[in-house]
């Protein structure tokens, strides 16, 4: 979990992290912002991580609201990439996987804003809107 913080912070100065509890309670919570294009507005971002489980980032500002289509979860996270296909290992450099797929997702979800179609990668994940 250290190593996941002082490594974000180091190739991403526009976070910061903290880690919250200990041992096999702890997290990892990091505020950032991304502008991922020279075109495009910035995305206030949180990411949580528990040690074990897939990342998860959210979209804090603007306010980015629930849309199937825009590869979204019900609870507001962003649909990065399929785990089943490729399971996410505690190994894995957040710094190197989610804060960039979160970019690219942002240029994704503002051409959708365009034209409606989502023209990132995606797979059908089954969730409806509530």
């Amino acid at each position: 979990m250290l190593s996941q913080k002082k490594q974000i912070e180091t190739d991403f100065d526009c976070f910061k992290c903290s880690i919250k509890g200990r041992g096999p309670n702890a997290s990892l919570l990091c505020y950032g912002e991304i502008t991922p294009t020279e075109f495009s507005q910035t995305y206030k971002i949180k990411l949580t991580y528990n040690g074990s489980g897939v990342p998860k980032v959210y979209v804090i500002s603007p306010t980015i609201p629930f849309d199937d289509k825009a590869h979204m979860y019900s609870d507001g996270r962003l649909c990065l990439y399929y785990p089943p296909e490729d399971p996410w290992k505690h190994t894995k450099r957040i710094s190197d996987t989610i804060i960039p797929w979160t970019a690219e997702w942002l240029v994704y979800y503002e051409l959708y804003q365009i034209d409606g179609k989502w023209h990132g990668p995606f797979v059908q994940h089954g969730e409806t809107k509530p």
